[in-house]
């Protein structure tokens, strides 16, 4: 009872996603009365209702590169209203003051803290482990338990972001890698590959490419990349020395083009990564916390109330809310 007094008092999570840290922000959802909302990151679950967020709401926090990288698809945010928050800097909103931390997820993905009059709120939206310190000393916590279930355990994640690019690499030596990937994950993929001297050039769609060009600005080495359509990728395609980024929602459509496909989900727990045929390719990346990794993040983080996101959750989130209250002595919750 006095767990659910305390969320009904500070901490809401709603059936549309949005997350009210105290009574003047909303985060990764619309809420009216909120005077500003705080975006975590790109992805579509964590966009509902923005474009009404800026036309009603007095301000939009998110990261620079956030802020960018939402124009980028296609959100028009008033410049009177954008407010950039670097990590670490503290804006002070009504009573709150307000911070954004570092989330490992996609490019820009932040955590949420509140302080509002020493009473400390948190939120860490979308992440994985090692590289998201957990926040520490929160009175309530609200975390994402996408992976919740026991049994969604990927042992080899970190092995994969060195087996990946070996797989590119290799599958370039016979022609074209088309690569299925979300929004965010795209992004993040690509820095993966540069980064293990993945050099060969990327079309994307012209949206996809804008954004990649949103990374370039924010001073990331994306290499070689070409807007689908144009001469110059017509070009490298006909060489067929090159990497194709393409919506996850076109893999049933992969037929439609030459080369190995690739397909990056985060719901493969039997092994790194699989061929269906000699073509397709399913390899098991995530962005994504697994259960082990959301354990440890809570159990290091320890708030006195642990609320567990069931809006993007489901049944997992009520799972993961029993396991911390059963194995990890926390006060725990699943809301909405």
């Amino acid at each position: 009872m006095a767990a659910e007094k305390l969320l009904a008092r500070l901490v809401a999570v709603a059936d549309n996603g949005a997350i009210s840290l105290g009574p003047d922000i909303v985060v990764d959802g619309h809420r009216c009365g909120a005077v500003a909302r705080v975006t975590t990151h790109i992805h579509n679950d964590h966009t509902r209702g923005l474009s009404t967020s800026l036309r009603r709401l007095a301000l939009h926090i998110a990261t620079p590169l956030t802020h960018d990288l939402l124009e980028a698809m296609g959100y028009r945010v008033d410049p009177s209203r954008r407010v950039d928050v670097s990590y670490g800097a503290k804006l002070r909103i009504g009573d709150a003051m307000l911070r954004l931390l570092p989330a490992r997820h996609v490019p820009g993905s932040a955590q949420v803290v509140v302080d509002i009059d020493g009473l400390l709120l948190g939120y860490t939206g979308d992440f994985k482990l090692p590289g998201t310190e957990p926040i520490r000393g929160a009175e309530v916590l609200v975390v994402d338990a996408t992976y919740g279930m026991p049994e969604w355990r990927r042992p080899w994640q970190d092995e994969v972001e060195y087996l990946l690019p070996d797989l590119v690499n290799d599958a370039l030596m016979k022609g074209p890698v088309n690569i299925y990937a979300y929004n965010g994950k795209i992004e993040e993929v690509l820095l993966l590959l540069r980064s293990h001297g993945v050099d060969a050039p990327v079309v994307a769609p012209r949206r996809k490419y804008r954004m990649l060009r949103v990374l370039e600005k924010h001073g990331y080495r994306i290499g070689d990349v070409l807007p689908e359509g144009s001469a110059e990728a017509l070009e490298a395609e006909r060489g067929g020395w090159v990497i194709r980024f393409r919506s996850f929602s076109e893999w049933s459509r992969r037929r439609r083009l030459a080369g190995v496909n690739v397909k990056l989900t985060g719901w493969e727990f039997q092994a790194p990564y699989r061929w269906l045929n000699t073509r397709d390719l399913v390899v098991s990346f995530s962005d994504h916390a697994d259960f082990d990794q959301l354990v440890r993040y809570v159990a290091e983080a320890r708030p006195r109330l642990l609320v567990v996101d069931s809006a993007r959750g489901g049944a997992a989130a009520r799972v993961f809310a029993e396991y911390a209250r059963r194995r990890l002595g926390l006060q725990a919750v699943a809301a909405p």
